[in-house]
């Protein structure tokens, strides 16, 4: 090697040189002792935030598939097709509930094609069995027979689940599943969703879960894995993990304790996976990261609670190999300051010159003057230097015209722009100003920042201030505001005097709000929904009137030979005065069942009405004959109070009798644990009041609302005609009829009934 000689060097050269040599050595080495420190506690740092994003990515990741997962199931749970099953369940149409079952066969069917991820969905009635399975199987979504379908009801998980309340989320262990008492081969470890799913009266009557395949979460973990050159785990609600490391193929499935990872990393690490402390943790040769895997937090059942998490685990002496790569650059770059050193020798004479040139013009150039150039003769690099100057004055001051030209057109365009945009504003104003619909502008704290004419006449019609509080007007404001912050909404507003519909678009300065006076269209659907029901009782009560018709002619003859034969053994001999007295009730009887028919057809064509006075003890007295026994015999006591003390009532003895003969069986049938009927009477100066109460079970109040209407019973062997009679007879006689109920304290019937002559 030949190195330079010095004493060849003028003064300024040699002290360049040696300033060159000093500014180069000198701070590399000190870099290099410095840079090995610093760059492993960078490199430490770096990697200690990357596993953390690494971790906490996936775990987002995964949190929001289980949260789209769990609005799908809560979804299905409240969908039509499941509540169409319960309806035919209870009505106990077979034909019906079949086709309700196929219909929800075929939308869970939908759902398993739509998530790769899902291979099972099954419906559990609440005691354990199976009446919904579908399955994924290889060929494709698989809707299993019903005789194919098995009873769940000793699983962990329909168990847990059914604890749950209705609208929560069940999420069960990492496990394995099981058909028919055994691991299904091939292994499927799995994940279970579920919720209860509630019936009409809000009591839970079976689950609905799906089963997803766990290596949605297993592919993440070893893909985690992979990229990073560690390990990575996955650990459950329950307090067990799974593992996978880089490189690893599939493996069979196994999960194990928390406990056992003391085995593994150093007891404050264990520890702190375990406890679920601050991540990431650096300490004993590891580097590990964890996040939880959050998803569903309000509608998560108490049985699921502990939350899962994704772990990844780097050994640190990775690290200190990437260090040695660090100084194996260091020794590079030593050999090349020597290689520095000698060339800066021979480059100090030939550049230190035109240097100084090139630098007087350059400061010319910084100033702006693009017209200076530079004079350098000869044909080495530094006349090539001089020459690549001189191109590139030429382009920057080509560039310069260029930029001056492009600015006064970009000036140009955006004095044009905005023009446009003034006009833009202007029409957007008159078409706000002008609309029908109020516009509102509302801020987050509920202030009001714009409104249009429209608007104003909404609030009111008088002049409001900007920066109003909107909940002046609107008290509903604060819930509708809190509704709308995750989205856009439609609702209506309930004021005293009108009803205002709103779509509200939710910005990052508060609300817009489109608003519309929406009175008067409610009004119409309320008529129109009232003209709907009417329509639909008047096809009712003519279909009742054919059915009548029908009944009347059958009944009626077999009706009028019983009469005849009561009438003929009462003028036998030898007859007991017992029998006699019986056969007169027989014979009252088929009168009155005659008279029922007639009233029967009376729905469709009112029959005349034979009222008389009436005794009403008397009524009650034969009613009694006939229901007495039964009532006896349910351990049911009938009172009577201020019946005998009451005028004569104007009305058809037959219908009458008709109408307490009805009130008093359904009360005896109320009463399956016995109990009292009671019947008080008193009297206005016009009409009678009479209340028959009882002390059952009492009518639920959507029951209690429909209890009049043709056809509608709540007990399978009624016929929905007896109530719908009573309330059809009271309304001929000009009187009222009315029932109210409490649930497990009875029910009482309050009748309005005129008096005879009055």
């Amino acid at each position: 090697m030949n190195f330079p000689n010095f004493s060849a060097l003028g003064g300024l050269s040699r002290r360049i040189y040696v300033a060159f040599l000093l500014a180069a050595v000198i701070p590399t080495a000190l870099a290099g002792a410095i840079g090995a420190y610093l760059s492993l506690q960078a490199l430490k740092n770096e990697t200690l935030h990357n596993l953390n994003q690494e971790v906490t990515v996936r775990s987002q990741g995964i949190g929001r598939f289980f949260d789209q997962l769990s609005s799908e199931l809560l979804y299905l749970a409240n969908a039509r097709g499941l509540v169409d099953v319960v309806a035919a369940k209870q009505s106990n149409d077979a034909w019906l509930l079949k086709t309700a079952t196929t219909r929800l066969e075929r939308d869970y069917a939908a759902l398993a094609s739509l998530y790769p991820h899902i291979y099972q969905i099954r419906l559990i009635t609440a005691d354990g069995q199976e009446w919904v399975r579908v399955d994924r199987k290889p060929q494709g979504v698989y809707v299993v027979p019903r005789h194919e379908l098995q009873s769940k009801g000793d699983r962990y998980y329909f168990r847990d689940a059914m604890d749950a309340k209705p609208g929560q989320i069940y999420v069960s262990p990492l496990d394995l599943n099981v058909e028919f008492g055994k691991v299904e081969k091939p292994e499927r470890p799995v994940i279970r969703v579920a919720t209860p799913v509630a019936g009409p009266n809000g009591s839970k009557i079976g689950v609905l879960i799906i089963n997803l395949h766990a290596d949605i979460l297993l592919e993440q973990i070893q893909q985690m894995a992979n990229a990073r050159q560690g390990t990575a785990y996955l650990l459950d609600n329950q307090g067990h993990y799974v593992s996978r490391s880089a490189g690893g193929g599939p493996s069979a499935f196994s999960m194990e304790p928390v406990a056992k990872l003391s085995n593994i990393f150093p007891a404050s690490i264990a520890r702190n996976l375990i406890e679920r402390g601050a991540s990431p943790t650096l300490g004993e040769g590891w580097i590990v990261a964890h996040a939880p895997i959050d998803y569903a937090p309000q509608a998560l059942a108490e049985n699921s609670k502990g939350k899962w998490r994704i772990v990844l685990a780097f050994p640190e002496r990775e690290l200190f190999l990437a260090v040695i790569n660090l100084y194996l650059l260091y020794a590079v770059l030593l050999a090349a300051l020597v290689v520095t050193a000698i060339s800066g020798y021979a480059l100090s004479r030939r550049l230190l010159r035109p240097l100084e040139d090139l630098s007087q013009e350059t400061d010319a150039i910084a100033s702006g003057d693009f017209t200076r150039r530079v004079s350098v003769t000869g044909s080495d690099e530094i006349a090539a230097l001089g020459n690549k100057f001189n191109s590139m004055a030429n382009r920057l001051q080509e560039s310069s015209q260029a930029i001056n030209a492009h600015r006064d057109r970009l000036e140009e365009e955006v004095r044009a722009r905005t023009r446009e945009l003034e006009q833009e504003r202007a029409s957007l104003e008159a078409v706000i100003e002008h609309t029908a619909d109020g516009i509102l502008a509302i801020d987050h704290q509920g202030d009001i920042h714009l409104l249009n004419p429209a608007a104003t006449c909404l609030l009111g019609g008088r002049t409001v201030p900007l920066g109003t509080q909107i909940e002046l007007f609107w008290p509903q404001w604060p819930d509708i505001a809190h509704d709308a912050s995750n989205g856009p909404i439609r609702c209506d507003v309930q004021l005293p005097e009108q009803v205002i519909s709103l779509a509200i678009t939710p910005t990052s300065a508060g609300f817009i709000v489109v608003a519309r006076d929406v009175s008067r269209e409610r009004e119409i659907q309320d008529e129109r929904r009232e003209l709907d029901r009417q329509m639909f009782q008047m096809e009712k009560l003519t279909t009742l009137g054919e059915l009548a018709m029908g009944l009347a002619h059958e009944i009626g003859n077999p009706l009028a030979g019983m009469k005849a034969v009561a009438q003929a053994m009462q003028y036998e001999e030898d007859i007991p005065p017992g029998l006699i007295e019986a056969l007169k009730r027989l014979e009252a009887e088929v009168d009155r069942l005659s008279g029922f028919l007639r009233s029967f057809h009376g729905f469709a064509a009112p029959l005349a009405i034979l009222s008389k006075p009436c005794d009403l003890g008397q009524v009650l007295d034969d009613v009694l004959f006939w229901t007495r026994k039964d009532a006896i015999s349910r351990g049911i006591s009938i009172e009577l109070n201020g019946v005998d003390t009451l005028h004569a009532l104007s009305a058809d003895p037959h219908q009458l009798q008709q109408v307490f003969l009805n009130l008093l069986m359904n009360a005896v049938h109320a009463m399956p644990q016995g109990g009292t009927i009671t019947v008080n009477a008193t009297e206005t100066a016009t009409s009678a009041k009479v209340h028959v109460c009882d002390t059952g079970i009492g009518i639920e109040p959507t029951v209690l609302n429909r209890i009049f209407e043709p056809f509608f019973t709540t007990r399978p062997e009624g016929t929905g005609l007896g109530l719908a009679i009573v309330h059809k007879i009271v309304e001929q006689h000009g009187g009222t009829i009315e029932a109210s109920s409490t649930l497990g304290h009875g029910t009482c019937f309050s009748i309005t009934w005129p008096l005879a002559g009055k």
